[in-house]
């Protein structure tokens, strides 16, 4: 394998040449976002003189026909950077550029056909079977184009980016030239096919930490660079045990007032500093304060003795989700915003609404969102003399649908039927940990001796009954066993010998290190019974409920939200917003104000249109909402255009229009609760339906 440097041109270059992608490779599947990308790292090679930018490698292999290079790896990069230059050369001939006659020659000589070239049009990019056709439409007379295709999609972009007029066309034309790409050429001997599987599966990734550090310090002269990574970026890795791109991620989250996806971690960084103008001394010195509060959360290290203690219990159990609504309220605790109280009563409330849900078997896939937002959601609500953690409190213990907070009747049922013996090591520590302690000062290290197996849980009833226990239980010994066998009322903890595990209830009494001799409080209640029955372990259950109820009590809410409080909630999958006022939407932390539910609808479809139209259009086919039509016809009565030659049907209720775009989320693998609503209170929807129609 022989390899340099080289610009990226120089691979197109050639009147003889081909690029053919072969059929082992995927489909071209690059999205605007990736050619937002790519364009904006071009006006930044212009706006910044730069000569020359980095754009990754292209291995390839010269075989065949004269001139044909097969492109083992880079096809999305070569077939992108060939879509911009189509769109250049069209616009440069049509009108939307000033025209340029021989810059637009010199791109369709060079970069677009080739004179020897097997397809029937001599064009330069042979794609995979399956995109070829949607490919060569696009050097057709723009009709019938493939509206489904990612090819026409970026294609599409690229013109109305350079209509946007954001660079002159040669300036433009030479920074694509600057780009740069590691040009692999593979000989005789090497096997292709295997290159490309490795390049594809084994290589190491760079972490999203990895794009984050290389973006905020590259730019920057050498002595910069080294005091900003010495001063601020190694300590902020040192202090969240350099797991850096969970920790960027929450804290980016409370950056945006929304969760940021942890799989473009990079790219929601990389917008929101130069959306924000943000300076990367100012985001640095943030990140390394949050990086502090972070290890002092996760260390239970704060300072204050209370919070301390409640931290080191709160920990036994990966409690990391909640990051995006701890740490600015650490951050407020530290700069004097909230008194240690208030820290307190945030972190009991959060540790009551995270254990309830768990008891009572709810799914966790709503918390992400409901932490992401609280901390935003809080500030929106707070005016002048009200209390933020009070309001923190009420948005919690306000929370419905899959977000419930589980008030004391849903509590106590699921603690009287849950299976609490076939749960997790760091659950049971934990659950048994707090049962034992409570808030007494006088504790005992349940947590650790149950992780070092000098204690376990065990049942009172054995797990399998013999003689003597079913004689004890009764005719309804099998019911009793069936019901109550795995409940907290028949567990404990214990270190007695194994061997116990089927003796008789007062073997298990009086024997060494059996109940009456436990040092646990937990088996108090055990120490004096005379025989183990249905009767013992409902009110053995009871008690442990009432413990298990001052330990997590439902939290009192002191904060009443004031009637001209906007509301922000998540479209979600259940809420009914029919009669709601609508005052706008927002979605990747851009709102969007709008006055009726059908404006809210086009908007959010069209915004999902532009960025996945195929996907759309999918969804589009297998619902009668939408209606697909000629593109220079015009819609039918009724219907509104989301996308060239698409139309939904706007003259529904409010239910019907949830429903469409809760469809159409689910189809497209979105998470309706990304989708922010932002309502008016008890306000008049307009309507019987909620909107004008």
């Amino acid at each position: 394998m022989q390899g340099s440097l080289q610009a990226l041109t120089d691979v197109f270059e050639g009147k003889d040449r081909c690029l053919v992608i072969p059929v082992y490779q995927r489909n071209y599947d690059w999205r605007t976002g990736n050619c937002a990308r790519l364009f904006d790292d071009l006006l930044d090679v212009i706006r910044f003189e730069r000569p020359s930018h980095f754009f990754g490698s292209i291995v390839y292999k010269v075989e065949g026909a004269i001139g044909e290079m097969t492109i083992i790896d880079g096809q999305q990069r070569l077939t992108t950077v060939n879509l911009l230059f189509l769109a250049l050369h069209n616009c440069l001939t049509d009108g939307t550029l000033e025209p340029d006659a021989d810059l637009a020659e010199w791109i369709r000589d060079d970069y677009l056909n080739s004179k020897h070239a097997a397809n029937g049009r001599k064009l330069k990019l042979k794609p995979v079977k399956a995109d070829a056709d949607a490919y060569e439409k696009l050097f057709s007379d723009g009709q019938d184009l493939d509206e489904s295709s990612n090819l026409t999609v970026n294609y599409r972009y690229f013109v109305e980016r350079l209509g946007r007029r954001e660079a002159e066309p040669r300036r433009l034309f030479d920074a694509i030239r600057g780009l740069q790409v590691m040009r692999l050429q593979l000989e005789e001997s090497d096997d292709a096919q295997l290159i490309f599987e490795s390049l594809n599966s084994t290589g190491l990734d760079l972490t999203q930490a990895d794009m984050i550090r290389n973006f905020v310090l590259m730019g920057q002269p050498h002595e910069e660079q080294e005091r900003l990574y010495e001063q601020y970026w190694n300590p902020m890795e040192q202090d969240v045990d350099f797991d850096s791109s969970e920790f960027i991620r929450h804290w980016l989250t409370t950056r945006l007032g929304r969760a940021a996806k942890k799989d473009h971690l990079y790219e929601e960084f990389r917008a929101w500093v130069r959306t924000g103008a943000h300076g990367m001394h100012d985001v640095l010195a943030q990140m390394r304060i949050y990086a502090r509060h972070y290890r002092d959360l996760r260390r239970a290290t704060v300072g204050e003795p209370r919070v301390d203690r409640l931290l080191r219990r709160f920990n036994l159990v990966d409690r990391t989700v909640t990051m995006p609504l701890l740490l600015p309220v650490v951050d407020a605790y530290r700069q004097e915003d909230f008194s240690a109280d208030e820290l307190l009563t945030v972190l009991t409330v959060v540790d009551t609404y995270l254990t309830r849900r768990w008891v009572c078997g709810l799914p966790t896939n709503a918390l992400n969102k409901v932490f992401a937002l609280i901390w935003r959601e809080a500030e929106k609500k707070r005016r002048d003399g009200d209390s933020l953690p009070e309001i923190i409190v009420h948005l919690l213990a306000s929370r419905q649908g899959s977000a419930i907070f589980p008030g004391d009747q849903m509590f106590g049922v699921a603690l009287m039927k849950k299976d609490f013996y076939h749960i997790s090591a760091a659950q049971r520590n934990y659950l048994w940990e707090c049962l034992e302690n409570g808030d007494s000062k006088d504790t005992r290290d349940i947590a650790g001796a149950l992780a070092a197996g000098d204690i376990s849980v065990e049942h009172i009833m054995p797990q399998t009954l013999n003689g003597e226990w079913m004689e004890s239980l009764g005719a309804r010994a099998k019911h009793v066993h069936d019901t109550w066998l795995h409940q907290l009322g028949n567990l404990t903890v214990t270190g007695y010998n194994s061997t116990y595990s089927n003796a008789p209830f007062a073997q298990k009494r009086d024997g060494e290190q059996g109940f009456r001799n436990s040092p646990y409080r937990i088996n108090n209640m055990l120490r004096d019974l005379d025989s183990w029955s249905e009767a013992e372990m409902t009110e053995r259950g009871a008690k442990l409920s009432g413990i298990a109820m001052k330990c997590w009590p439902e939290p009192v809410v002191h904060y009443r939200p004031r009637p001209d409080t906007r509301d922000v909630e998540p479209m979600g999958e259940e809420t009914d917003f029919t009669g709601r006022t609508l005052r706008g939407w927002e979605y990747d932390g851009a709102v969007y104000p709008v006055t009726t539910w059908r404006q809210m609808l086009t908007g959010v479809v069209r915004l999902l249109a532009g960025r996945d139209p195929s996907a759309v259009r999918r969804y589009a086919a297998t619902t009668t909402k939408f209606r697909t039509r000629a593109v220079q016809d015009e819609p039918e009565n009724g219907y509104v255009e989301v996308a060239p030659g698409l139309d939904v049907f706007v003259r529904t209720s409010t239910s019907d229009k949830m429903r469409t775009l809760r469809g159409l989320f689910h189809s497209m693998g979105l998470d309706a609760d990304d989708l922010l609503l932002h309502l008016q209170p008890d306000g008049d929807g307009g309507g019987p339906d909620g909107d004008e129609d």
